[in-house]
């Protein structure tokens, strides 16, 4: 038998190299090239395969958007696929471990076995007394719940073929193997190849099959990036261990939006949805500390109120240090250097570091506003007025921009019991015209901000 010849493969995009290098080719990327055998020639032929393909008119194709979807019940994530799961679509959910992406599925399934679907939970990391304990804890149905520990692909492929499931969940896409290829579970080609085969499956059987990947340190989901190419949707679960608070959103959505969040809070019991996250917010935020101010972002058809935080200290390093966790450094930049050029301002001898609290990610410009705020506020050493808000983009020239959603944002502000609402001067006439229960506080540029803070 000939010796398989060794390839190297980029676990950043998954590219194909004879020989190995520094630097990938293909993305440019560094140190991501890994060593894997090739497989043999025959291998191609085997595994799970479709019928055969035939040639139709878009007019005779069913509509997807008429297709009914799975209304699980658990709103926030029904929220951020776009309304439930539709059959037939393949989808990846990520996240860091512990982080509750196996009780999230779980919890799933058992909704989706109340709606009358057969569901099939297949296992390569737990067992299965592991499983029980798990749904024990977590009072879903264990009656109507098919549980599988398997972590062999062709094994796993000939059990869904005699169990014909309408909701597949495999937890980990990592652990899967393939006896047709050489590599090592986790491995480029087993990834790419093991969920080819499975995306294949779910769309010719019609049956919803979600994975469940790991993801690196640097929060990206492990393995080739063909992966999320390959999906309908990528969903990642984030939160800290010592915080109960999950986000869930969608980077990828075939279906739907990608704006939507889904909230979610860690109890001894599961996940449980956040009803009402800005009465939360309200309740735990106190304007005490220099710094601090509030952003309220658009997402979706949400508003959401998030804690902005900046801390301007004293610095003896020739290059100060410039950090922002929940949004672009480069972003912070630009608004430093508007202030230190319009206000005359000096943060040379300064090191600034942003962050958006609770695990907030957005590139909004109208977060441009609040962070100005909070950066005044912090290098001054003065406090902001209590229950306010700042929403606008800042131009280089320092005067404030409009910006979209305006209307919603004042109006979620004004049911939560904010008095001030911080905006740009133009869009304060527009909004002043449609009469709103909340003291509108319009500003032209950065220079009227630090007026109004003083």
């Amino acid at each position: 038998m000939a010796k398989n010849k060794t390839q190297f493969f980029c676990q950043n995009c998954g590219a194909k190299q004879l020989q190995w290098s520094g630097r990938c080719s293909a993305c440019g990327e560094w140190n991501t090239l890994v060593e894997e055998g090739a497989s043999p020639s025959h291998a191609k032929t085997l595994g799970w395969v479709p019928p055969k393909s035939e040639v139709h008119k878009l007019t005779d194709v069913d509509d997807l958007s008429l297709r009914e979807r799975w209304v699980t019940g658990v709103k926030e994530f029904d929220r951020v696929v776009g309304g439930g799961i539709l059959p037939g679509s393949f989808g990846l959910l990520g996240g860091t471990p512990g982080v509750g992406k196996s009780t999230l599925i779980l919890q799933l399934m058992s909704r989706i076995v109340g709606l009358g679907k057969k569901t099939l939970y297949i296992s390569g990391e737990e067992s299965l007394g592991q499983i029980k304990d798990r749904a024990g804890r977590l009072l879903v149905d264990q009656e109507k719940l098919l549980v599988l520990v398997e972590s062999n692909l062709e094994g796993i492929v000939e059990k869904l073929e005699q169990e014909n499931p309408d909701f597949v969940v495999i937890d980990s896409i990592q652990t899967l193997y393939s006896i047709q290829f050489s590599a090592s579970p986790g491995s480029v080609t087993q990834v790419r190849e093991g969920a080819a085969i499975l995306m294949r499956y779910a769309k010719a059987k019609g049956a919803a099959l979600l994975l469940i990947g790991h993801v690196t340190k640097d929060g990206a989901i492990a393995g080739p990036r063909t992966l999320e190419h390959m999906v309908d949707y990528v969903l990642y679960l984030e939160g800290e261990k010592n915080e109960p608070a999950r986000i869930l959103r969608a980077v990828k959505n075939r279906f739907g939006t990608i704006s939507e969040l889904g909230l979610f809070k860690m109890t001894p019991k599961g996940l449980a949805e956040m009803v009402n996250p800005n009465r939360v917010f309200l309740e735990q935020f106190h304007w005490t500390h220099p710094g601090m101010s509030v952003f309220a972002l658009a997402e979706g058809t949400r508003t959401l109120f998030v804690e902005v935080q900046v801390l301007v200290g004293d610095t003896e390093q020739k290059a100060p240090a410039r950090m922002a966790v929940g949004t672009e450094k480069t972003r912070l930049q630009v608004m430093v250097a508007v202030l230190e050029k319009s206000l005359g301002l000096d943060f040379s001898r300064n090191d600034i570091y942003l962050n958006l609290a609770g695990g907030f990610k957005t590139s909004e410009p109208a977060l441009d506003m609040a962070v100005c705020a909070a950066l005044l506020s912090s290098h001054l050493r003065t406090l902001l007025p209590e229950k306010s808000l700042f929403v606008g983009e800042v131009a280089l020239t320092g005067e404030f921009r409009n910006v979209p959603g305006l209307e919603e944002r004042v109006q979620e502000a004004q049911r939560c019991g904010f008095s001030k609402f911080y905006l740009p001067q133009k869009a304060k006439a527009k909004m002043a015209e449609r009469g709103v229960g909340i003291e509108l506080v319009g500003i032209n540029d950065v220079n009227q901000l630090l007026e109004e803070l003083r």
